[in-house]
């Protein structure tokens, strides 16, 4: 695969004080890479020195082999970015707006605006005033605002804020398509977790201006032990007998269920012994754990070590 952003050994000291530590990694083309982590945690300033609004106090930052520090206006011109709610001209047609950001920028065409506006889907309502657009439709025209220069990255900082479910739904289709049809690299800052795991192919947690994982989504979902929750008439006796059988296995009493991790090929077993032992089992239900419950552990864990 083909990286299109890399950082090395980012750094960033504001007044003395280390807000971005050593942070390297790479996104790849067709990627759409999530960029989590609690308030206060680093992920603007990154966004900021990736797009060349702050400078790095060590480190390097490439974008499509173009060095931010060495060759500035190059790296930055391969960037497309919206900000939250992106601001628009509401008095303007949404196709008006987006001739006066053509203007900003050399060599863009009409045949490109066009282009542009049937890849966000907005051909319908282009030429309305943008007053009469939906939140969801204002994003649309952002992200349309952000390709008009063709770049190869976009980032999109807390690109569903305030949308509705259907207009959520909206812009994850996008961002995935622009990914997987356009070839572009899409980097998505949230702290929306739910929608980082519909949307993202993989994951990096900053925490502390510091990078403590990045893994991907995929990995997760296959993570080959999981919670299931048993209702049983006699939970003491249960959880006796599958501590005694089962040493290895985690096994909790909680609201009167046995609350067990285990692998999916144990759990025919775990039913077995507890029938042998004339206990009646009412439920067994599995409890995936969410990217939140994941993420959570990820950075206890790391606070722990720290």
């Amino acid at each position: 695969m083909t990286a299109l952003v890399e950082l090395k050994n980012v750094t960033k000291v504001i007044k003395g004080k280390k807000i971005i530590d050593s942070l390297s990694f790479t996104i790849q083309k067709g990627e759409v890479f999530g960029f989590l982590g609690p308030n206060g945690a680093g992920k603007t300033t990154t966004i900021r020195m990736i797009v060349g609004l702050m400078k790095l106090t060590e480190g390097d930052i490439v974008i499509c082999g173009h060095s931010i520090q060495k060759d500035f206006e190059k790296a930055v011109s391969q960037i497309g970015a919206i900000v939250e709610n992106p601001e628009m001209y509401k008095f303007l047609s949404g196709y008006e707006n987006l001739q006066q950001y053509a203007r900003m920028q050399k060599g863009i065409t009409k045949a490109r605006i066009d282009d542009v506006i049937k890849l966000v889907g907005l051909s319908e309502r282009i030429h309305d005033k943008v007053k009469t657009y939906s939140l969801g439709m204002r994003q649309r025209l952002g992200i349309a605002q952000s390709l008009l220069h063709d770049p190869k990255i976009l980032i999109l900082d807390e690109p569903t804020n305030g949308l509705d479910p259907a207009g959520i739904k909206e812009i994850r289709q996008y961002i995935r398509d622009l990914a997987e049809k356009e070839g572009m690299a899409v980097i998505v800052s949230s702290h929306l977790l739910s929608e980082m795991e519909m949307i993202c192919d993989r994951i990096g947690i900053i925490q502390k201006g510091r990078l403590i994982n990045v893994q991907s989504v995929h990995d997760w979902e296959e993570d080959d032990r999981e919670a299931y929750s048993i209702e049983v008439n006699d939970s003491e006796t249960a959880a006796k007998q599958m501590a005694a059988a089962f040493p290895k296995t985690r096994v909790k009493i909680a609201g009167g269920r046995l609350s067990i991790e285990a692998e999916k090929e144990q759990i025919p077993a775990v039913i077995s012994l507890l029938a042998s032992k004339n206990i009646k089992i009412y439920e067994v239900k599995q409890l995936s754990k969410t990217l939140e419950e994941r993420f959570l552990e990820i950075t206890e864990k790391q606070e722990a070590v720290s």
